[in-house]
């Protein structure tokens, strides 16, 4: 016990304890690092006695952004008022700067006020005495308590063997609860709470209260681990009696053939017609289930789960193909209006697979490419319908683990078969219809990379011996019809594209949306919806304009939403107004059922200004028109490029730049122009990402547009990549562009001469609105949107080459499929 008699100083060295309290009358061991503690330590050691203030730090605040509350400046603010002084025994110096000391509790503090706090914490003190009242409730709360630490000492195995001797030995009420709490796993407000109430009887009460929280949290935690026991004891003694009864039905002659389970397995094994390597493995997986017995062990539930993977295979099972040419055409057509190619591709398939029924036949796999909305999936489940075979679809979007394609190997916990060979399962035979959704959009990452995998999958050469890692063993996939949709193929990597054929899907124009629309989308939704045709009609001018006017896309997938929504609220209106006659829905009410007509800003078309050109891009959701807008600055000299442009695309604004700036003369271009001004080029839709050489021959007009002073005309629209001598090199996509400029109200389209075999694939109602001009050489395209702007031909000849002189003279040319 310390000694009572030293007084309490006015100002002590004040030292902060972040996880911790220390009790008076208690032995303490405490390590600082931190400069103002080592420094209020070393005063301490220079007194006499060597006394120290010890308080608990409060918990931090933190705000909702993660920083501390800033009311919580002042060190008063963060720190518990109550603490101990205490007198220090023995001091020792420990590594990276730090000072252990070894503490006894003298007595209870309170901190009037700090004094300092650099560079060490000091404050003025006053002593906090304690209650020496003790009466009979004080009593029987002790023996209560020293009830409870007996019956705690044996039941905790964290309290050291001496803890209930010290207990038995105090005779101090409040000493006997600080030593009970030192030794207690309490948060430290819990402990400051101790040390903060000041009557005997109270801490007591609220010690004894703590003792019992602590003494069922104990029993129950006994119990836990007394039941896991006997469960541990039953499954082993289960084992034993298990191994004792194989023993004994082999003794009998009985085997481990007795088993129920194992019988069915074997069953199953001798219906089924296996290949003969996958026989004997089958076999001996079962004879690995037989040794294990029949209990619920790990490895024998990774047993059945691999042997009901095998059986339920389809290895020699095949269904029987339809080779109904005919009937194969009505499915496709039922289902899907249009997609001529992917039609003719079908039946030739069919055609040919009626020829070599029993032959070996590597048949093709399929890419179908197209924006969202065309009926790529759908078209799937056509494809399968008309040949009458089974169709699986697996979605491969967002797929960057290899083991997704390939399986796990059973040494995981939890393994399975990849999608292949679960969809393979589903399937149930051999031969199914097996559609790879949105192959464009797998990833790789560390785990592997699944397009690789997919290489094999997907190789008629090689597929034939395809490998799970989950079943090790070889399973044919060439009967498998695969079929892949894509909405690009620029991110399918080179080698797996190289082994599929490439089918497009172009986007619909709006003649086509409408006979979808009224053939499949209208009666399919009010087939849903329980309408008939006596209760709704949707006239074709309203059809037209809900086409056109609301809704922007390439397929049907929102114009489906849009009759949906429609529908819906038919439905909802007959109900409410409980109307029996018809409800017919014209043009002019669409607005009431579906709000206001969707038309982009941006892509109305401009008026015609010096320096602004309408060209054509592609999209993943098809064709449209893309604006070229260009600004001379006076005063500067250079070539600004903005609206979020790639690589490619700036390459070809500065290639246009040069070419213009070649045939200045040959336009009547001032020759200070280009030496005085400084051209602006911007795209509008900054937001989204372009790319591409197609907008060539549209940069170039857009300069020689603005450097001439004369506008372009804002109903036509071009594509085309220039190149350097003026040549006009072909393009991708022209069919999803030129439905994209009918669309947008383009009348007159440039489009390179190269790209002529791509007007066969161009609907005919848009080659009847869209005047196209095939174009060669960029001199060409100037002197028709610039007509009477050029030098002789002899001097121009003689300065551009023979290329542009022959070109000049050669105007562009109409295409004759108009």
């Amino acid at each position: 016990m310390p000694d009572e008699s030293i007084p309490t100083p006015e100002e002590c060295p004040v030292v902060i304890l972040p996880e911790t309290v220390v009790f008076p009358h208690i032995l303490t061991s405490l390590a600082f690092h931190d400069p103002k503690s080592l420094a209020a330590i070393d005063e301490a050691m220079n007194r006499d006695p060597k006394m120290l203030v010890c308080v608990a730090g409060r918990p931090q605040e933190v705000q909702g952004d993660g920083h501390p509350d800033p009311g919580k400046e002042f060190l008063s603010d963060r720190i518990f008022k109550t603490g101990t002084m205490v007198l220090i025994h023995k001091l020792l110096r420990i590594p990276a700067g730090g000072l252990a000391i070894m503490v006894q509790g003298y007595r209870r503090i309170r901190i009037v006020e700090v004094l300092q706090e650099d560079p060490l914490i000091r404050a003025r003190i006053e002593s906090v005495p304690e209650s020496s009242d003790r009466d009979g409730n004080v009593e029987a709360l002790m023996r209560t308590i020293l009830g409870q630490v007996k019956k705690l000492s044996s039941m905790a195995p964290y309290l050291p063997d001496e803890f209930e001797t010290m207990a038995l030995n105090v005779d101090n009420p409040h000493h006997l609860a600080y030593l009970v709490v030192t030794f207690l796993k309490m948060p430290l407000a819990e402990r400051q709470r101790f040390l903060e109430i000041d009557s005997a009887e109270e801490k007591l009460m609220a010690l004894a209260s703590q003792l019992e929280k602590e003494l069922e949290l104990l029993e129950l935690g006994g119990k836990i681990k007394s039941k896991i026991h006997d469960e541990v004891q039953k499954s082993q003694r289960d084992f034993f009696l298990r191994e004792q009864v194989k023993a004994i039905q082999q003794e009998l002659g009985d085997g481990s053939e007795g088993d129920e389970e194992i019988v069915r397995y074997r069953e199953r094994l001798k219906k089924a017609d296996l290949p003969e390597e996958v026989f004997r493995e089958v076999g001996r997986e079962l004879d690995r289930l037989a040794r294990l017995g029949s209990g619920q062990s790990q490895e024998s539930g990774v047993i059945r789960t691999y042997l009901d993977t095998v059986l339920d295979l389809p290895w020699n099972s095949v269904s029987p193909v339809s080779f109904d040419l005919d009937r194969a055409r009505t499915v496709l057509d039922e289902d899907h209006y249009g997609l001529e190619k992917i039609k003719d591709r079908i039946l030739d398939e069919l055609a040919v697979l009626s020829r070599i029924q029993d032959g070996v036949y590597r048949g093709p796999v399929l890419c179908l490419i197209g924006p969202p909305g065309v009926g790529k999936t759908t078209l799937g489940q056509s494809i399968a319908r008309s040949m009458g075979r089974e169709f699986v679809r697996v979605s491969l979007g967002g797929v960057r683990d290899e083991a997704e394609i390939r399986g796990h190997r059973r040494t995981y916990v939890g393994a399975m078969p990849g999608r292949i060979i679960q969809g393979m399962r589903k399937a149930g035979t051999q031969n199914p219809v097996f559609m790879l959704d949105e192959i464009d959009k797998v990833g790789g990452d560390f785990r592997g990379d699944p397009a690789s995998a997919l290489l094999e999958v997907l190789d008629t050469a090689q597929n034939a011996d395809f490998r799970d890692h989950y079943l090790d063993l070889p399973f044919d996939l060439s009967k498998v019809f695969f079929i892949t949709t894509a909405n690009v193929f620029q991110t399918i990597p080179g080698p797996l594209l190289d082994r599929m054929e490439l089918i497009r899907l172009p986007g619909y124009t709006w003649e086509e949306k409408r006979h979808i629309a009224r053939s499949y989308l209208i009666p399919r939704m009010m087939k849903e919806l329980r309408l008939n045709p006596k209760e709704f009609d949707l006239t074709d001018e309203a059809l037209v304009r809900l086409i056109r006017g609301f809704t922007r896309e390439a397929g049907v997938r929102n114009l489906d939403r849009k009759i949906a929504t429609l529908l819906r609220k038919v439905v909802r209106a007959r109900l409410e107004q409980k109307r029996a006659r018809r409800i017919v829905i014209s043009g002019k009410d669409l607005e009431r059922y579906l709000g206001n007509e969707y038309i982009e800003p941006q892509k109305r078309l401009p008026d015609a200004a010096p320096g602004v050109v309408t060209g054509l891009a592609w999209t993943p959701n098809g064709g449209d028109v893309l604006f070229i807008e260009s600004v001379a600055i006076s005063g500067g000299k250079g070539f600004i490029l903005t609206g979020q442009l790639g690589d490619v695309m700036k390459e070809s604004a500065r290639t246009a730049f040069s070419f213009v700036q070649s045939r200045a003369e040959r336009l009547g271009i001032p020759k200070e122009f280009f030496a005085k001004s400084e051209i602006h080029i911007h795209v509008p839709g900054g937001a989204i990402p372009k790319d591409g050489p197609s907008a060539g021959i549209t940069m170039t007009s857009a300069i020689a547009s603005l450097a001439t002073n004369r506008p372009v005309s804002s109903s036509i629209a071009m594509t085309g990549e220039i190149a350097l001598s003026g040549r006009v090199l072909p393009v991708g996509g022209v069919k999803e562009k030129l439905i994209g400029a009918r669309e947008a109200g383009i009348r007159e389209v440039f489009i390179p001469a190269f790209n002529e075999k791509d007007l066969d694939d161009i609907p005919p109602e848009v080659r009847k609105d869209l005047k196209v001009h095939l174009v060669e050489h960029m001199d060409s395209l100037l002197d028709c949107l610039f007509p009477g702007k050029k030098e002789k031909e002899t001097g121009e000849g003689e300065r551009t080459g023979s290329r542009g002189g022959d070109v000049q003279k050669k105007p562009a040319r109409k295409a004759s499929r108009r």
